[in-house]
């Protein structure tokens, strides 16, 4: 009964939890929020993102997955970079939501010395 118990609660904790995904792709379009976020949209998406919207969006929000006023600043830096450069950005986001919430980034600036 104990070993049932058990797996249910790590099987429920599991779903409870955010999925981060991994997403590499140019940088298309930064639409400004009225709420200090941005949403991001990409060349190419990520079929895990489960987005209605054609081509997917990708929020980065205040409170959401973890990101802070300060980081989304930064972030909104990294990606106006990324997409004026033509460069791909490297995202990791929530799967499990329909806004694909986004709390890390990677932009390699240098590809080669």
């Amino acid at each position: 009964m104990k070993k049932l118990l058990l797996s249910c609660f790590i099987l429920f904790s599991y779903n409870l939890s955010a999925a981060p995904t991994w997403h590499t792709a140019k940088v298309d379009r930064v639409y400004p929020l009225a709420n200090g976020g941005f949403v991001l949209t990409f060349k190419a998406d990520n079929a895990t993102c489960k987005s209605n919207s054609n081509p997917k969006y990708y929020y980065v929000s205040e409170g959401k997955n973890g990101v802070t006023q300060h980081a989304i600043a930064n972030f909104l830096s990294v990606a106006l970079v990324a997409g004026s450069s033509d460069k791909e950005l490297t995202i990791s986001f929530d799967n499990e939501s329909t806004t694909c919430d986004i709390n890390r980034f990677i932009h390699q600036i240098l590809t080669s010395i």
